[in-house]
């Protein structure tokens, strides 16, 4: 177990604000479709925009080549072209910034001592996890290049959900060292709320990767009637792929149906977790975590069908993607409290 260092903790939830931000930003980068306007990935020379006329002049014509620019943007001119660079040249660069302020001061802390030896490993694969994503974004991107003017949808959710991952590595180490060794005076917390702690983590997680489908299919611009859809409470169309399967990934009206309805399934799992909550003695912080999970899955479904009925508006796709973050990392807390008290 490890021992309580507020430094290591403010260090890793520094680390963990980045990488909220640079996700809500990727979010917004993906909204705004500048993902697609640097079509190569430079891990030295890339930390530099271009610079100059004429540099800005090789970017463009690059991304003239390609089939966004072709299908979509075509007659784009070049002060256009430079707003969709910056936006994806700052996502890239957030993920820099991300990787050095947690690669630096993991070195000054090992070099001090303040990181024992057999907790290395765990640090050590948050660090790959950063060059994962990294090379998974590239991935993402790269497929957005070939024959069509979007990213693999597949890849979308695969980037996202592993920056999500990389996320909850950080929180649960950064938990660790502000709560420190369970204090022996405090209650057990019975398995029923484990199972429940972490039914709602891997529920929210589902929800969050079924959300990546949704962006990268376009599912949420389907239908903007709730419940109904196409004037259907079970829309005809849910499977028409062959095999069946393919229809919980490739189908839009199949990924935005089970979507929009197993955010209820997560609503139902909180409603439980906090009412069981109430009835037990618990320790520190697993209650109001428990409440607040509650709380923010409701809004959340609110915010979600208030997208669907305004034909996802930029800035209310990007709060719904902040929210389910937060929801994310209080379901994290949650199962932190449950198994670590």
């Amino acid at each position: 177990m490890l021992n309580k260092n507020k430094s290591i903790a403010l260090w890793l939830f520094v680390v963990s604000a980045l990488i909220v931000f640079m996700v809500i930003f990727g979010g917004w980068v993906r909204l705004t479709r500048s993902g697609l306007s640097i079509v190569e990935w430079n891990v030295v020379t890339g930390i530099l925009p271009p610079i100059g006329t004429e540099a800005w002049t090789d970017a463009f014509h690059k991304y003239q080549q390609t089939p966004e620019y072709i299908r979509v943007n075509a007659g784009m001119e070049l002060d256009e072209f430079r707003f969709i660079y910056y936006m994806e040249y700052t996502h890239r660069l957030l993920g820099r910034i991300t990787g050095l302020a947690f690669v630096v001061p993991l070195f000054l802390f090992i070099t001090r001592g303040a990181i024992p030896i057999p907790r290395l490993p765990a640090f050590a694969a948050v660090g790959l996890l950063f060059a994962l994503q990294g090379l998974l974004g590239w991935l993402m991107v790269q497929s957005g290049l070939v024959d069509q003017p979007h990213v693999d949808h597949l890849r979308l959710s695969l980037h996202l959900s592993t920056a999500l991952l990389l996320l909850c590595c950080c929180l649960w180490l950064a938990f660790g060292y502000t709560f420190g060794q369970p204090d022996p005076e405090q209650p057990r917390v019975s398995s029923r709320i484990r199972r429940l702690s972490i039914a709602l983590l891997i529920a929210v997680g589902l929800q969050i990767f079924a959300g990546g489908l949704v962006a990268g299919l376009r599912a949420g611009l389907i239908s903007n009637t709730f419940p109904m859809m196409f004037g259907q409470l079970v829309p005809d169309g849910l499977w028409r792929l062959h095999p069946w399967l393919l229809n919980h990934l490739d189908n839009p009206a199949t990924v935005h149906f089970q979507h929009r309805w197993f955010a209820f399934v997560v609503l139902i799992l909180a409603t439980v977790l906090m009412l069981r909550a109430r009835l037990e003695i618990l320790p520190s912080y697993l209650r109001p975590a428990a409440t607040s999970a509650l709380h923010l899955t409701l809004i959340q479904v609110l915010i979600g069908i208030g997208v669907i009925a305004m034909h996802v508006p930029t800035w209310m796709a990007s709060l719904h993607q902040a929210i389910g973050i937060a929801i994310l990392s209080v379901s994290l807390l949650v199962c932190h409290r449950a198994f670590r008290a």
